[in-house]
């Protein structure tokens, strides 16, 4: 039972991490990126290509990675979203959905359809205590999300330029009448954003492999994730991710290991339906 429940924050903190990538474009933009999976899937092979081809150090390839991941969220969004800038949302949450496709195949052309791994960046012996066993790249993922949770939400809220990240997101033009540089700070977000999904491809490739096809899937349930702890909303996210992970769990073991991805589906519907807003969404208002 322990065992389950530490497997499950591990899975959950992933989710999280997705999430929290998700919610940096849309806190800025006021849009879903669907793509951001895809964006955890070439992260995961950025890191083995640094690794196997250019043999470099696992922290090393990291340091690449994230590099990379930078100049990749850059150009998703002169691709994705400048284009469409001033459309209805929609539009451009489509072209995302498109461009997840585009890298998944890309991803097949370039690296092949076979799993492949990637080495842990810690190593040394695992923790235990009361009957359970915490590996060290489990504690390096929680100690990730929890590194990056408390920098992003004191970067929202403490800095000058996260504040001004959210005045983007309310009014584009009322702050680029007040002096914002837009179009910077839409690229940080971008950057950022998948740079967050770049760490979060990094930390699953050693427990579950990377393939092309591995992202359609967690950047759903970081979507499910992010509905759950209410969009827009950063502690919620993590809140939702870790529950996810512990029902999906507990749910594959003394359920049906058949029905895993059937369980974020249903916890959301039942999640929206008791809170439309999700569990830490904050009621809003419409002028009409």
């Amino acid at each position: 039972m322990g065992q389950l429940f530490i497997n499950g924050l591990a899975l959950g903190s992933i989710y999280a991490l997705v999430a929290l990538g998700l919610l940096l474009i849309f806190n800025t933009v006021q849009i879903v990126n669907f793509g951001q999976g895809q964006l955890l899937m070439i992260g995961a092979f950025f890191g083995i290509s640094a690794v196997t081809q250019f043999e470099l150090p696992v922290t090393a390839a990291w340091g690449v990675t994230v590099l990379g991941m930078a100049l990749v969220g850059i150009v998703f969004m002169v691709l994705v979203y400048f284009p469409l800038r001033g459309r209805p949302p929609f539009l451009v949450i489509l072209t995302t959905i498109a461009m997840g496709v585009i890298l998944e195949n890309l991803a097949l052309i370039v690296w092949g359809p076979l799993p492949v791994s990637l080495p842990s960046p810690v190593r040394g012996a695992p923790f235990r205590f009361a009957g359970m066993v915490v590996s060290m790249h489990q504690a390096f993922i929680f100690a990730t999300l929890t590194v990056v949770l408390v920098t992003q939400y004191l970067f929202f809220t403490k800095t000058r330029f996260g504040i001004m990240m959210q005045a983007t997101a309310q009014d584009l033009n009322m702050a680029r009448l007040v002096g914002i540089r837009v179009n910077r700070t839409i690229a940080v977000a971008f950057a950022l954003s998948a740079i967050l999904s770049g760490i979060a491809g990094l930390l699953v490739a050693p427990i579950f492999l990377a393939e092309p096809t591995m992202g359609g899937s967690l950047g759903l349930k970081g979507f499910i994730v992010s509905v759950i702890g209410g969009f827009g909303n950063l502690p919620g996210a993590v809140i939702g991710g870790l529950l996810l992970g512990l029902i999906e769990t507990f749910g594959s073991r003394y359920i049906s290991s058949n029905f895993r991805d059937a369980y974020s589906f249903i916890i959301m519907i039942s999640v929206l339906i008791v809170w439309p807003r999700g569990l830490f969404g904050e009621k809003s208002s419409e002028r009409v």
